[in-house]
């Protein structure tokens, strides 16, 4: 009986100290990210339903708002690590808690969260982030960023850059293509385009090949 007692005081003992270095231990960071989309360690909340989703890109797909948010419509952030909640602010890269960073690239003013491997960054003309900074160029006349090998080589329009994708009729500011017309698409959009063997542009039927005329 006493070798049992001993026996179990010894567990005891053993799980309590256990418990006391288990808590000791900084948080460790994770190198999982919280979905496909974008590389980043949080999840963030949307004040059309207040729940958490892994980006605002699975938010929309979830099917459970109907409400289609973008990444700036976000106002709170879990760290996830440690799951502390707080208000998206100027300092919301790093968790406030467990010390974690959220992600390598982070814009305030966006409330864009992600990876630096596409060289992201922020356009002060356009008002978001864009990616490839390197390969890019705003052009003043379109009002958008394009491909640099299009600088001085593509059909300027004033604004353009707000057009309408002509595929699907939705905003193409944030993703655009510009066709040889001047004319936007998605990129997305583009290339279904061409697989379904569209070879003009549906607006204006100029070909997608070829020079312009002068």
């Amino acid at each position: 009986m006493e070798r049992e007692l001993e026996e179990r005081r010894e567990r005891e003992t053993r799980i309590r100290h256990d418990s006391i270095v288990e808590e000791s231990l900084p948080l460790q960071e994770t190198p999982l990210w919280q979905c496909e989309h974008y590389q980043w360690r949080c999840s963030v909340k949307f004040p059309c339903c207040g729940v958490f989703h892994p980006c605002h890109r699975c938010h929309n797909l979830s099917g459970t708002c109907p409400a289609d948010e973008k990444a700036h419509h976000a106002t709170h952030v879990k760290c996830g690590n440690c799951g502390l909640e707080e208000e998206i602010n100027e300092g919301s890269q790093n968790c406030r808690r467990c010390g974690l960073k959220l992600s390598e690239y982070f814009c305030p003013k966006c409330k864009h969260f992600t990876g630096v491997d596409k060289n992201p960054f922020h356009c002060e003309k356009c008002e978001i982030c864009r990616i490839y900074k390197d390969r890019s160029f705003h052009c003043d006349v379109c009002n958008v960023c394009l491909d640099k090998r299009l600088k001085g080589k593509h059909k300027c329009r004033p604004n353009s850059g707000h057009d309408e994708c002509c595929i699907c009729l939705e905003d193409a500011f944030s993703g655009c293509q510009i066709l040889p017309c001047s004319h936007k698409v998605h990129r997305e959009c583009a290339i279904a385009m061409i697989q379904n063997g569209v070879r003009n542009c549906p607006i204006c039927c100029h070909p997608l090949y070829g020079q312009l005329r002068q």
